[in-house]
């Protein structure tokens, strides 16, 4: 179920060629791979198609049979790991796992798993994205349906906490919350100014106090 939901929200990105069969599938998988791995050490501009298809062992011919160019490829990588991000947070915030914990311990790891996005093997993949959109390359991403899925998701054990008496809305109050720590994490994945390092506990642990304190939960 989980792979098809992955095949499914690529093959919705316009510009993606259908993958009938398994093999086909595997030279797809091969090639956002690829993608996810040159992004780390490059930025999207200087990964050229040849680039992806060395590093996935395809032919160009290959890339243009399932893709048909390189925005349509890393809308695809942006879909895929969007999907995957969204089955991560299902799965780790399933409400039935947190019946009986503290509202506090609840925000922190929410905090943490956002944290971990953007240290993480996708944070190379949530920075293009937000450049691309923050330029108006594209009018709307999965970024933002993953977005509102996360807060979906996390709003299910974390929503009985907030302080309703604060937040008569705790819903928007929830939103506007993750939210901002989208853009703290973002900036300080970009540019790591400080004065509190960006891949320190420290950093992670001011934001969840920030967030617990915002939403009005207690410790």
């Amino acid at each position: 179920m989980k792979n098809q939901a992955k095949a499914e929200a690529i093959e919705n990105t316009q510009g993606v060629r259908p993958a009938m069969q398994a093999r086909s599938l595997q030279k797809r998988h091969d090639l956002l791979k690829a993608g996810r791995k040159l992004l780390h050490t490059r930025v999207l501009e200087e990964i050229s198609i040849k680039d992806i298809c060395t590093e996935a062992g395809c032919t160009v011919g290959s890339f243009y049979s399932r893709f048909e160019d390189k925005e349509s490829y890393f809308d695809a990588l942006i879909a895929e790991s969007c999907q995957e991000l969204l089955m991560s947070a299902a799965s780790q915030f399933d409400d039935r796992n947190w019946v009986g914990v503290e509202g506090k311990l609840i925000c922190d790891e929410v905090v943490s798993f956002l944290v971990g996005i953007f240290q993480g093997e996708y944070s190379s993949i949530l920075t293009e994205a937000f450049i691309r959109e923050s330029k108006g390359f594209i009018e709307s991403t999965p970024m933002r349906d993953v977005g509102f899925g996360f807060i979906t998701t996390v709003s299910k054990p974390l929503l009985q906490h907030i302080d309703s008496t604060v937040h008569p809305d705790p819903l928007r109050a929830l939103a506007f919350a993750i939210q901002m720590v989208y853009g703290a994490l973002h900036n300080a994945r970009l540019r790591d100014a400080g004065p509190i390092k960006f891949r320190t506990q420290e950093f992670e642990t001011r934001i969840q106090n920030v967030v617990s304190r915002y939403l009005g939960i207690k410790s």
